[in-house]
């Protein structure tokens, strides 16, 4: 097992890392994201507090004898530069948990929600972009786009930054929010109902505090 914390970026780092062992070493891998953010909310930021939510998501992946199944393209990449853009004071290794930590120390603060949203959208998009450089396709051979669920807004301009048609998007933040790294294979499973079959071609993207993020290309 293999403990990783990407946030909203943090299940394609997961995903890429899966399908390298199931290439190289043979095995079968399961993919777990899952976050419970309605213990960060912060009830001052309505903004945000109105967004985040729970949700879980697994992928199981296993070996295939058809070599072009699984991870066409990827682009995983950091950028520092806004590390404080969305932070929570307390609770990690600089600051543990102690009984004289106040518990709003524990919350999730946006301290920048306009530079979050530029910052997200430039790294989604230009990593959706290589990812399918990468994977040697068009956003026209793309099936389904499957971005990760930050807000409807950084949805919306990501798609239209990549040209993905909206019969071609699938968006579940309007029901069911922002549950950070879960929010992808969530919304892939909902999409597996009627939208996905062998043979499709995905493309993934994310932007999450850090910041991390990336892109994928997945062919089913």
């Amino acid at each position: 097992g293999i403990d990783m914390a990407g946030a909203g970026g943090g299940f394609l780092y997961a995903l890429v890392l899966a399908d390298s062992m199931v290439r190289t070493q043979g095995m079968p891998v399961l993919v777990v994201a899952a976050n419970i953010l309605s213990r960060r909310i912060n009830p001052a930021e309505r903004a945000s507090s109105v967004l985040f939510s729970d949700a879980a998501g697994a992928l199981l992946l296993v070996p295939s004898d058809d070599a072009d199944r699984g991870v066409a393209g990827a682009r995983l990449a950091t950028d520092g530069s806004g590390y404080d853009l969305i932070s929570i004071a307390a609770g990690g290794s600089r600051r543990p948990f102690a009984a004289d930590v106040p518990i709003d120390e524990t919350l999730m603060t946006i301290s920048d929600g306009r530079a979050v949203f530029t910052k997200a959208v430039g790294l989604m998009a230009a990593t959706a972009r290589t990812a399918l450089e990468r994977a040697g396709l068009s956003i026209a051979e793309i099936d389904c786009f499957v971005p990760h669920q930050a807000n409807a807004r950084i949805v919306a301009a990501v798609s239209r930054q990549l040209a993905v048609p909206a019969d071609r998007v699938v968006s579940t933040v309007a029901e069911y929010g922002n549950s950070s790294a879960a929010t992808i294979p969530f919304s892939l499973s909902l999409a597996a109902r009627d939208r996905l079959k062998p043979g499709s071609r995905l493309l993934m993207c994310a932007a999450g505090a850090g910041l991390t993020g990336g892109g994928v290309v997945f062919r089913c």
